[in-house]
This record gives structure tokens, sequence and C-alpha cells, in this order.
């Protein structure tokens, strides 16, 4: 695709010098052979291909919508934290958690309303569960448009070949596939800080500000750690204290104001649920350290299984930028206009250093940097390239065309070979999470419609529930007792007023209440599995035939049973030979579905 002036102009980033209205007449001095290679040959830049604007719109979106369709929920937070409440906002029943209970409210209906609305709307012709993939097909369309956002402003901040370095990452990366049409808010602040980092990237100070104070109000309060280097850039740097203190001021009003509204009218008292999640999980003895402590190596592990070389190059970023000052220091060089790079990569340090340190990990918690990740990945890329052309300049032939050629004309092939590695391994993690778990997504599309009030229970895979979304309306979710002594959700109070009711088995403590558990022989239909050894609490339902019929089967990873790498990525006949699967099942209750 033919350059612009403007975009000629701001390859400068990616190792060629500025266009002659910078140079003012004056000759380059040239510190080595290798740097003035790689700032003084810009012939070949004009012909570098690269997506535009239609295109990686078409690329992005077709990635998130595959994954809205694809894609399992992976976290049972977003089941009953998220798609239950909404349920109970759409249609009147649902779930309720600990978190919503109007005795700790730390969870807001405000961001929900946004999903409830159109939802409510297309209850009235389309089924549940069509419902919800049509919502996850508008988390992944926005999710797109963020990541578009960011896209164009790389190409703005790092030059058009970190740009289309990063969509050729960012498209088969199995982080990316989990969270762009997940109903979390570490999801949606995925999006909102993409879009807030393009914004200002392109000096669009306003709309990252606001963007900003969406994140954290209406989503995920901690992402305002994410926000701090715009306020150093605006406050420090451009020393544009009104404009920042304005737009801060106005997002306050406008989102914190109605927000505080709908959540106390939800609530039946004055809330400020931003604050009372803060406040739970910081300003408590116990927090958050009740659910899923994990060791200093989880982020590291699970960054490679959703990012594999690219999460090591990110990490690796500092160290190759550094050497690749230190080897041909123009080709690190920054534009009068752009952000230093220290203070543009300053989120991702801050946002790992923060959650690195916390006994509470979880893989949801890294969202709202992952596109961070594969920026700072296609960056150390770049930098590889840049280096590996430094030393090839002073070894080989290459220096022959230096004012003729770049330097990615020489290493575009280990550009390529990452990008595909990259790729294969992304791929191979998302068909090895869709083999491995999707069954769950499945099953409950075999239970029977019926007029009347059904209860469908889960045991020991309580956890597994795509939520009442996949059930027939009149159909609800309930547990039964098993080894699990954590606390579990409860029905809503199916009334006008049933988000202002405390009950008394909710506590913030995660202890189990028997009063939130049915006896096995009220369930209609039961969600079993034959993983592990059957006990007294968690007896093979699916074996007792007197009581209960299979209805359905589907297959479920063992992972105790199978090898951890052919467990973790899909390898053709490997995995299969290396891979156990378990069955679960859906089972029909004999006695009450006479």
């Amino acid at each position: 695709m033919p350059l612009t002036a403007r975009q000629r102009s701001i390859h400068n980033k990616n190792g060629t010098k500025r266009s002659a209205s910078f140079s003012k007449g004056k000759k380059s001095r040239k510190s080595s052979e290798s740097e003035f290679l790689m700032t003084n040959a810009p012939s070949d830049l004009r012909s570098i291909a690269y997506p535009g604007g239609a295109v990686a719109l078409g690329l992005l979106l077709t990635s998130r919508l595959l994954a809205a369709y694809w894609s399992h929920i992976s976290d049972c937070d977003e089941t009953y934290n998220y798609w239950e409440p909404l349920h109970y906002l759409v249609y009147g029943s649902g779930l309720q958690t600990w978190e919503y209970s109007p005795a700790y409210a730390i969870r807001s209906y405000m961001p929900l309303w946004l999903f409830a609305l159109p939802a409510k709307i297309l209850s009235y012709i389309m089924a549940p569960v069509t419902v919800f993939y049509t919502i996850r097909i508008i988390l992944a369309t926005l999710s797109a448009c963020a990541d578009f956002m960011f896209y164009k402003a790389i190409c703005h901040e790092f030059g058009v070949h970190v740009g289309r370095v990063w969509l050729c990452l960012t498209l088969p990366a199995a982080g990316m596939f989990a969270s762009s049409a997940a109903m979390l808010p570490s999801a949606w602040s995925s999006a909102l800080v993409a879009a807030a980092l393009a914004c200002w990237w392109r000096k669009r100070y306003p709309y990252a500000v606001v963007l900003t104070a969406i994140t954290t109000l209406l989503s995920w309060p901690f992402t305002a750690i994410l926000g701090l280097p715009i306020a150093i850039d605006m406050l420090i740097l451009k020393k544009q204290y009104t404009e920042f203190i304005k737009w801060s001021v106005i997002s306050l009003l406008v989102i914190l104001l109605p927000t505080v509204a709908v959540d106390s009218w939800h609530y039946g008292r004055l809330v400020v649920a931003p604050w009372n999640i803060v406040a739970y999980n910081i300003f408590t003895e116990h927090g958050p350290d009740l659910y899923g402590v994990e060791p200093w190596t989880y982020y590291f592990v699970n960054g490679f299984l959703n990012f594999n070389i690219v999460w090591v190059l990110s990490l690796s970023c500092p160290l190759l930028l550094g050497a690749c000052t230190a080897v041909a220091p123009r080709s690190t060089a920054r534009a009068g206009f752009c952000v230093p790079y220290w203070l543009a990569l300053l989120p991702l340090a801050l946002w790992l250093a923060v959650f690195m340190l916390q006994p509470h990990k979880e893989e949801r918690f890294l969202y709202p940097v992952y596109s961070v990740v594969v920026l700072t990945g296609a960056i150390s890329l770049d930098c590889l390239q840049k280096m590996t052309f430094a030393v090839g300049t002073e070894l080989f032939s290459w220096r022959k065309d230096r004012e003729k050629r770049h330097y990615l004309a020489y290493t575009g092939p280990l550009m390529v070979m990452c990008v595909i590695l990259a790729g294969i391994g992304g791929i191979s993690r998302i068909t090895a999470l869709y083999n491995n778990y999707h069954g769950a997504m499945t099953l409950l599309r075999y239970v029977p419609e019926s007029s009347d009030p059904r209860i469908l229970c889960f045991g020991k895979e309580w956890y597994r529930s795509p939520s009442s979304w996949h059930l027939p309306q009149h159909h609800g979710v309930r547990f039964i007792t098993t080894h699990f002594d954590g606390q579990l959700p409860a029905p809503y109070q199916e009334t006008s007023d049933g988000t202002r009711i405390i009950h008394p088995y909710f506590n913030d403590q995660n202890k189990g209440d028997n009063r939130t558990y049915v006896h096995v022989s009220e369930c209609h239909y039961l969600v079993d599995s034959d993983i592990g050894a059957p006990s007294t609490l968690e007896p093979a339902y699916h074996k007792q035939t007197n009581t209960w019929d299979i209805i359905a089967t589907v297959p479920l990873l063992d992972s105790s049973k199978s090898h951890p790498l052919f467990r973790s990525f899909y390898v053709p006949v490997l995995s299969y030979k290396n891979v156990v699967y378990a069955n679960l099942y859906l089972l029909r209750n004999k006695l009450l579905n006479n």
C-alpha cells in the first residue's frame, strides 16, 4: 500500500531517517557503519506492505467473532458474577453471589444494564442461548474496534512495521481468544485500556482521560493504575493541568453519579460499588486471599500458555531495547512527537509489578494489558531484526547496498519465522482448549423444553456451568452437597425487590452454608462426570440407573491423567495418544420426570 507523506515521516521509528523538512539541510553524522545503514536507507520503505484500515478491521473482527462462538467460559466468576445477574435483570431469575448481597455490595449493576437493555429487547424474539451468543458478538465487536484503534495508534507511534507485526501476533493469540468475548470487567477493561492508550499516543487527551475513567469507575477500579502514565505525560511533561482536571471532573460526574444512582436503587441504600471493591481487596484482613492463591511462577507459566514466544519477547523487551540502543543508538531514537519508550510501555511494567506480587492470582487479572503484552513482543522482535542487521553489516556483504536497502529487506525471514511460530503456538493452544473444555458449553442444550419449572443441579462440576442462559425458560440452576466447602451462589428472590433482600447465608469469608444447597432428590436434571473416584458425598450418579437416565454425554479433559504438554497444546496424533478424556453427563431424574 502506498504511504502518505505523514506515514513516511513516521517510519523513522523503524530505522529510517526523518523527511528532509526535519533535517534542515544538515548531513547526519555517521557513528558507525551499521548505524548508518539503519538510519539512511529509506528507498525500500515505500514498498512495505501492511494492512490498511478496512483489511485490519476485517481481520480483527473475524478473529474476535470466532472467539465469541468457539471459546468456552474459563472462569466460573464470569458465570456467577456476571452472566447470572444479567439473566436476572433480563428474565427475572438467576443466581446471586455474596458480592451482590446488599450487605456487601461490591459489584455494580450499572455495566450489566448496558448489556441488559439490548438483551431485554432481543429476549422477545430469541431464545436465551441465542441472546447469550448475540451479547458475545457485541462484546467481540467492541473488542475488535478497540484493537483497531490500538493498531492505528501503534503504526503512528511505533511505525507500521511494529504495527503489522502486532496485528499478525494478536490475531492467533490464545490470550486474546479467551478475553475478547468474555463477560468480565477485566475483559471490558482490556478493550477500554487499549482504546485509552491509543488516544493517548495520538494526542487525543480528552478521550484518553474519559476512557481511563470509564475503565476505572464502570469496569474495574484497579485499572486506574494504567492511567498513571497518561497523567504523568499530561501533568509533568506537557503541563496540561487544566485539560486534565477538567476532563477528570467531567468524567467523574458523568460516570460515577449515574452508577451510584443505579446501584443505590438496586441495593436499597447508598452504594459506591467501585470504592467497596477496592476497600474489600485492600483494607480487609482476608480480602481476595480466600480465592485462588498461587505461587510466584503462576503468571510466567500462564503467560507462556496464552502467548508462547510472544510472552518471552514481551518480558525481554527492556533488555532488547537496551541492547539495541547500545548496538545502534539511532535505531531506537524517538521522534519529537512520540512518547518516550519508558513512558509508553510503563502501563505493562506497573501492572505486572503490582499483580505478580499479589498472593491471589488469576488468568483474567492480566486481561487489561494483553494488547500491551503483544505490543512489547512486537517491539522486541523489531529490536532483534535491527540487531541482526547491525551484526550482519559487519560480518557479511550487506554493507554494499547500505544506501539503497533497509534492514527489513535482510531480516524479513526472521520476522516471518517468529510470527509463524507464534501463530502455530496460539492455534495449537486454542485447539487444545476447545477439544478439552468446550463440551460443557453444549451439554445443556439437550435439556428438554417444559412449561413447568424444572431444577438442574450441579455437583462436583459446579464450576463448569455455562450459566442459566443455556437452559430453557422456567428452568433454574441449583447445587447439591459435595466435598467443596466454599460458598456457592443461591437464587435471586424472584420479586421486584430481589436485589435488595439480604440473605443470612451469604458471607465474605468463603464459608459454605447448607441453606444454599438442595437435596439431590429434588433435581429434575443433574450434571455429573466420571472424573475422580466415587465417594459418599460424590457418588457416581450416572451409574445409578434406577434413578437416573443419561440424556447426553460430552467429552471432558481428565487433567490428572493427561500429559501436561499435550493437554496444554494440541499436537496432531500425539495429543490424542497422551491425553485422557472423561465424560460429562446430563442425567434425567426418572422419579420426577415420569
